[in-house]
């Protein structure tokens, strides 16, 4: 019976009295067989491998859901006045695109891409030529400008808005 009792005590974090983690175990049992440690250690890893893939999988469902790369477009021209360029959604070219306009990465505006650019039509990224932008700034902007313009694409119903930047930023100087 003493034998049991000391066995039981046996201590997995600290020897003694000492406060710390104590883990009652047998101490007949902690040596596994090597087929049987082998085993576990196969079935630990597959798990983890099958947990990785799960999450990777996950991953790129969520980031093809909401981030929608399939736009096409330019910012073609930006002053202190306005900004001009345009913007295709090539899963869905007849439709129109909303925009948004940034000035020195605060938003300025939105509006939709359907004005006339024949230039997008000819050079076939869309079936009509309405996909053209243009936002009139008021006041003008004086001085030294960073300007972008972002496609939005709504998901989830439109309860989930990302954006993608449109072309490069252009920088304004307009005195």
């Amino acid at each position: 019976m003493r034998d049991t009792a000391e066995l039981e005590q046996t201590d997995a974090e600290t020897e003694g009295e000492q406060p710390g983690l104590r883990v009652p175990f047998s101490a007949r049992a902690t040596a596994l067989a090597p087929a049987t440690r082998r085993r576990l250690t196969t079935l630990v890893i597959a798990k983890l491998a099958l947990d990785l893939l799960f999450v990777a999988a996950l991953a790129v469902y969520t980031h093809a859901v909401a981030f929608h790369p399939f736009f096409s477009g330019s910012l073609d021209h930006a002053d202190g006045v306005s900004v001009r360029g345009w913007v295709v959604d090539r899963a869905q070219p007849e439709r129109a695109v909303e925009v948004q306009l940034y000035v020195d990465g605060r938003f300025a505006a939105d509006g939709v891409a359907d004005q006339p650019r024949p230039d997008v039509s000819e050079k076939g990224y869309a079936p009509d030529e309405h996909h053209g932008f243009v936002f009139h700034l008021e006041p003008e902007l004086y001085g030294e400008h960073q300007v972008r313009v972002y496609a939005v694409h709504s998901s989830r119903g439109g309860t989930r808005r990302t954006l993608q930047q449109i072309g490069q930023p252009l920088s304004v100087q307009w005195k």
